[in-house]
C-alpha cells in the first residue's frame, strides 16, 4: 500500500493519539483520576505517558543500541566456551527482535534505516563467535606466514605502531527489502558466511519471521532439538519446504569484513585456520600470498584487483547455483568447504563490483538542483 492510500489511516491514527494525550488535560478526567488512581497533578499523568512510550520505544532509547551490541559480542567472547568445528563455519546464528513504534515511519512500518541496526547485533554476535580464537592467537603473537609483512609494512607506511592490535572491521553492507515488518512484530535475523576470498569475509542476513523456520539442530545449544523435519524428505518435499523458506523471508542483506593491524590486511583464510575452522588441504597447492599493506585486495602478481577477483572465481562457474544439499558432519573435508566457497563468491563479487559506484561522483561539474539544511540541524 503506498503513501497516499495510507493517508487516511495515518491521520486516524494521529488524531487518536492526539486526543488520548489531551484527555489529562479534561477536568473530568483529572478528578476520575484522583479519585481511583490517586493522581490529582497533570504532571504525573505526563509522566505515566512518558514512561508507557520509552517503553514501547525501548529499542531507539539513547545507548540501548551500544548495550545490545557489547551484550551480544561480550556473551560470545567470554561465555561462550565451546569448541566449533569445521562443519559449523556456513551455520547460521539466530538473533529475535521486534519492531518498536519508534522504528516505524509513516507508513506505519520498519523504517529503511532501521533494518542495519538490527543487522549490526546478528553480525557482531557471529563474528565474534566464529574468529575470536584467530583473533586471539593473532595478538599472541602467532605470525606464522606473516613474519615478513608484520614486520615491514608500519615502517615502510610511516603508520601504526607496533603494538596494534588485528581487529576486524565492517568494509560495506547491502540490504533488498522483500516484505514489510509491521509495528510490534517479531522477527529473526539468520546471519552466516556466505564465503571469502583474499581480501573480505563476506556474510549473509535473512531477516526472517518468527518461528517461521526451525533448523535441524543447534552446534552451541544441542539440547534444543527440532523433530518437524523428517530425514526421509524427497525432492518434491524439499522444494515445497525451499518455497515456503522464502515466503518467510522479509530482507536480505550482504555485508563484508576485512581483518586489519594498521594499514597491514590478513587474508581470512589465515584468521579461519587459526579458529580451527578450515579442515586440512585435500592437496598441496600454492600457498596464499603474504598480506597487502595497502586497502586494496592481495594482488601477488597481477595488476588490478580486478584480475585478482577473476582469477579467484575462475572455478565458480563450476559450482552449483542453489545449494543443493549439506555434507554430512563427518564429510567437510578441504574439496566440499572449497566448492561451498566458490558457490557463495559467485554473488560476492558482484557485490564487490559496486565499489564501482565511487566513480560515479561527479562533485556537482554538470551543476546541481539545490542545497538544503537538516531542519533539526
Amino acid at each position: 500500500m503506498s503513501a497516499l492510500q495510507r493517508l487516511p489511516v495515518i491521520a486516524t491514527t494521529l488524531a487518536t493519539a492526539a486526543a488520548i494525550l489531551a484527555l489529562p488535560n479534561l477536568p473530568a478526567v483529572r478528578s476520575l483520576l484522583a479519585r481511583h488512581i490517586g493522581l490529582s497533578a497533570p504532571g504525573n499523568i505526563w509522566r505515566i505517558i512518558a514512561v508507557v512510550l520509552a517503553l514501547l520505544n525501548l529499542k531507539v532509547l539513547p545507548f540501548v543500541w551500544h548495550i545490545r551490541i557489547v551484550r551480544g559480542i561480550l556473551k560470545q567472547l567470554y561465555f561462550q566456551k565451546q569448541v566449533l568445528p569445521p562443519r559449523s563455519l556456513f551455520e547460521p546464528l539466530i538473533t529475535s527482535t521486534h519492531t518498536s513504534l519508534g522504528e516505524c515511519d509513516y507508513n506505519l512500518h520498519k523504517r529503511n534505516s532501521t533494518y542495519f541496526s538490527d543487522l549490526d547485533i546478528s553480525r557482531a554476535q557471529l563474528v565474534s563467535c566464529l574468529i575470536k580464537r584467530g583473533l586471539e592467537r593473532l595478538n599472541k603473537g602467532d605470525t606464522s606466514g606473516l613474519e615478513g609483512a608484520a614486520s615491514q609494512v608500519p615502517k615502510a607506511q610511516g603508520k601504526g605502531k607496533a603494538g596494534e592490535s588485528y581487529i576486524i572491521a565492517l568494509g560495506g553492507v547491502s540490504c533488498t527489502f522483500k516484505r514489510e515488518i509491521k509495528p510490534f512484530q517479531r522477527y529473526e535475523i539468520w546471519t552466516r558466511v556466505l564465503c571469502w576470498d583474499r581480501k573480505w569475509l563476506y556474510l549473509v542476513s535473512h531477516i526472517v519471521r518468527k518461528n517461521a523456520v526451525k533448523p535441524t539442530r543447534y552446534t552451541l545449544q544441542p539440547w534444543r532439538r527440532n523433530s518437524s523435519k523428517s530425514s526421509t524428505q524427497t525432492e518434491e518435499d524439499v522444494q515445497r519446504e525451499r518455497e515456503r523458506m522464502k515466503g518467510a523471508i522479509l530482507a536480505s542483506s550482504i555485508a563484508k569484513y576485512v581483518v586489519k593491524k594498521g594499514r597491514l590486511t590478513i587474508p581470512p583464510e589465515l584468521v579461519l585456520l587459526r579458529s580451527e575452522l578450515l579442515p586440512p588441504r585435500s592437496a598441496p597447492s600454492e600457498p596464499t600470498p603474504p598480506p597487502s599493506g595497502t586497502d586494496t585486495p592481495i594482488t601477488g602478481p597481477l595488476s588490478s584487483p580486478e584480475e585478482a577477483l577473476a582469477t579467484l572465481t575462475a572455478n565458480a562457474d563450476g559450482a552449483e547455483t542453489p545449494r543443493d544439499g549439506r555434507p554430512a558432519d563427518g564429510d567437510w573435508m578441504w574439496d566440499a568447504m572449497e566448492k561451498e566457497r566458490l558457490r557463495g563468491l559467485k554473488l560476492a563479487e558482484m557485490f564487490g563490483a559496486l565499489d564501482g559506484l565511487h566513480d560515479e561522483f561527479t562533485g556537482g561539474m554538470d551543476g546541481a538542483l539545490g542545497e538544503y539544511a537538516d531542519l533539526l540541524w
